[in-house]
């Protein structure tokens, strides 16, 4: 068996490189397996024809050449969004995995990074550090609120929703998921399930995007359901009746005219983002004017811990691959997840 790993070494500065003790772990599933470990287009080249399973991720990918990987039987990407590789292999017979999982631990105390600054205020103190070196003690300026008493809806309430959920809850929010028609995970933590989005912006004082792209989900969130999360929420802020829109989903599943609208007209009380319809988010965007947006540049995923996880999470999948079984990470193609 020969396993091609299209990825960087452990002398690249990177939190998603290889080392020689992810080799070992393969090598304790199957000890007879080659494994191939480069992201050099010329050798990956050479390496392709023999390869039967190979690693990769979404920057990485387009090294892979179908006609030329002729004994490919599956592919497995480091990230958890698939989709555009997903359409690529649909015409085949490839099995696709992904790496869902990896993201839930420290996207979700990215999440609670957004809540917390929002919720004691802390953009604002610091735009005041930063720009006038201005102290502000000032109760209605800076009117801050309680996590605790507070209502936290999720929407896409998988493996990083039900993190969130878990967080959330332990700081004494209040829960709210959606429900999926595709649901696969159970609802733990949460003590309110919607089957209408609709009910579910109206009590949040945040709203956590989990949604991952698909033909579904594109556009998703627009100035309608924007202006159902101003007439809803306000149990945490003093009677304001706007609630916190946070997105670590992905970027196009927001009309992101429709969310600067609502920011301009203060539909919402403001926006956590880390991911955007275009990245890197364009300098003229009007998302960097306004004092109660939070940005950061789609790294809400960054752990030290990544490639350790992602190897974990392969090996599960290579152990079912060769019993035959049910790959736990197996996407349906069509789905694109």
């Amino acid at each position: 068996m020969r396993i091609l790993i299209i990825g960087y070494g452990k002398l690249t500065r990177t939190i998603t490189a290889y080392t020689k003790t992810h080799l070992a772990q393969i090598k304790k599933v199957v000890p007879q397996a080659k494994i191939s470990l480069t992201a050099d287009p010329i050798e990956v080249k050479k390496l392709l024809p023999d390869a039967e399973i190979i690693i990769t991720s979404p920057f990485l990918q387009h090294l892979i050449d179908l006609k030329t990987a002729k004994n490919l039987k599956w592919i497995h990407s480091s990230s958890a969004g698939v989709t555009d590789l997903a359409k690529i292999l649909l015409p085949t017979k490839i099995i696709l995995t992904n790496s869902s999982g990896v993201h839930p631990i420290p996207i979700s105390e990215h999440v609670l990074a957004f809540m917390l600054m929002f919720a004691r205020q802390i953009h604002k103190a610091h735009r005041a550090q930063v720009k006038e070196k201005r102290w502000i003690k000032d109760v209605e300026a800076l009117a801050p609120f309680e996590l605790a008493s507070s209502t936290v809806g999720i929407v896409g309430y998988g493996r990083i929703g039900a993190r969130v959920a878990k967080v959330a809850k332990a700081l004494g929010a209040k829960v709210a998921a959606l429900e999926h028609k595709h649901k696969v995970y159970k609802v733990h933590n949460v003590h309110k399930v919607y089957k209408d989005v609709g009910q579910l912006l109206k009590t949040s004082d945040f709203v956590i995007n989990c949604l991952p792209l698909t033909s579904e989900t594109a556009g998703y969130f627009d100035l309608k359901k924007f202006r159902i999360m101003s007439r809803g929420a306000g149990s945490a802020s003093g009677g304001k009746r706007s609630a916190y829109f946070i997105n670590i989903g992905r970027g196009k599943t927001v009309v992101e005219r429709d969310l600067i609208r609502a920011l301009k007209e203060n539909v919402i009380a403001g926006a956590g983002l880390d991911v955007f319809e275009t990245e890197p988010l364009p300098e003229n965007s009007p998302l960097w004017k306004f004092e109660n947006v939070i940005i950061t540049p789609h790294y809400s995923g960054w752990t030290p811990h990544y490639t350790d996880r992602v190897m974990d999470i392969f090996c599960s999948n290579l152990k079912a691959y060769l019993e035959k079984k049910a790959m736990p990470n197996l996407v349906d193609k069509k789905k694109g997840y």
